[in-house]
């Protein structure tokens, strides 16, 4: 039957050509498409990503120009806030960072350093935290330990890591090297699997420092908050900031991260929505197309169908055979989609599995686009359709 309709294709190929080319042109979108979709949703679920349900960023906002409240001293005050804050029932925990806090910035606008290993220097990510980081983000430990607040008795400070920097250096074994930054030695003690500063970006080469050693003056405090004691917390938060603050000219700023990262998620929701949208009107309309022209061919073919049947071909056969028509016309415009797809993209789990999708949706395109002319050919009335002029 194949040979038959390779036969049938040669013969009426300018009636075929149409749907060949139009079918080639929708798989070659199909696959743009899918690797597009594919390559943004496996980079969100690469490693690195922060656990932000129920935590909130919160800091001062001076309102007034207030000499009288230096910077060390405000950082103080938020220090002793943080204090208060951890003793309420309401609270998981409250750390103390510096550019840790992820979805609030574009990762480019994070600081990179210079970090020194032997001869070798690697520009990275440097970020601070303290101790309680690692339960308000709920960070998973690779290896090794988080960060503590001694200093080792070399005279060193505590570092956490995260495989890509370990990775660029070329580690094998990470626990108990040291670096050098900013002039000063750390010893790293953990290695976390990644750090993402946006959802759908990967994690980068990155450094964890606490952040009292690093003396940067942009400081960020966290919280984890229990589940369902937001609005219990929002009220305490403002209630023990007035009291450490309050007639200072200093305000509160608190956002929640969860809030931040739905709102950082949004523009590449709607890049995948603008490549998909299209796509999939570009593939009802190609259907409906190929569908008419199947349906209106059939129809002019009655006389050839109706001589199969008298010939001996059965009613089942004919259905299948219109079937095997659009199946192996969409077969073959596949071949130009794939040899494009070797010549353009790598062999990767996510272009194959982009690759699989789009075929699939070809396929069921083929199937559905010749079902209803199939049926009604396969029903054809063999006297009726011969005495047709």
């Amino acid at each position: 039957m194949i040979r038959h309709i390779l036969t049938l294709f040669w013969n009426q190929k300018r009636k075929y050509g149409g749907m060949f080319f139009e079918q080639t042109v929708v798989f070659i979108i199909l696959i743009f498409c899918f690797v597009n979709v594919g390559e943004t949703l496996s980079s969100y679920y690469t490693s690195g990503l922060l656990d932000t349900r129920n935590t909130l960023i919160f800091g001062t906002v001076a309102i007034q120009n207030n000499q009288n409240i230096s910077r060390e001293d405000r950082e103080k005050m938020m220090d002793r806030l943080c204090d208060h804050l951890r003793e309420n029932a309401s609270v998981v925990a409250v750390s103390k960072n510096a550019f840790f806090a992820p979805y609030v910035r574009l990762e480019y606008m994070n600081p990179m350093d210079s970090v020194e290993f032997g001869e070798k220097t690697l520009k990275v990510y440097v970020k601070g935290a303290d101790k309680n980081t690692i339960e308000v983000f709920g960070l998973k430990m690779e290896e090794g330990t988080w960060l503590s607040d001694q200093r080792f008795d070399d005279g060193t400070y505590p570092a956490v890591v995260t495989r890509q920097l370990a990775d660029e250096f070329g580690w094998q074994e990470v626990i108990g090297r040291q670096i050098s930054y900013d002039g000063k030695r750390y010893t790293i003690v953990g290695v976390i699997p990644g750090l993402k500063q946006e959802p759908w970006t990967v994690s980068q080469p990155t450094v964890i420092l606490p952040c009292d050693a690093l003396g940067i003056p942009w400081i960020e405090y966290t919280v984890k908050v229990k589940e369902n004691k937001i609005k219990e917390f929002d009220a305490i938060l403002n209630r023990e900031f007035n009291r450490f603050f309050g007639g200072t000219g200093i305000e509160l700023s608190a956002t929640s991260l969860e809030g931040a990262k739905s709102a950082s998620m949004m523009s590449n929701i709607i890049d995948v929505g603008a490549i998909l949208i299209p796509t999939i009107f570009l593939l009802i309309f190609a259907f409906i197309g190929t569908f008419g022209l199947f349906w209106l061919y059939s129809l002019k073919r009655r006389k050839e169908f109706a001589l199969r049947l008298v010939l001996g071909s059965t009613k089942r056969g004919l259905y299948w055979f219109v079937i095997g028509e659009s199946l192996l016309l969409s077969l073959s415009a596949l071949l130009p989609g794939m040899i494009l797809f070797c010549m353009v993209y790598t062999f990767n789990m996510v272009n194959m599995l982009a690759f699989g999708a789009a075929c699939s949706v070809m396929i069921l395109f083929a199937v559905f686009s010749a079902w209803f002319p199939a049926y009604k050919v396969a029903g054809v009335n063999p006297v009726e359709a011969m005495r047709e002029k």
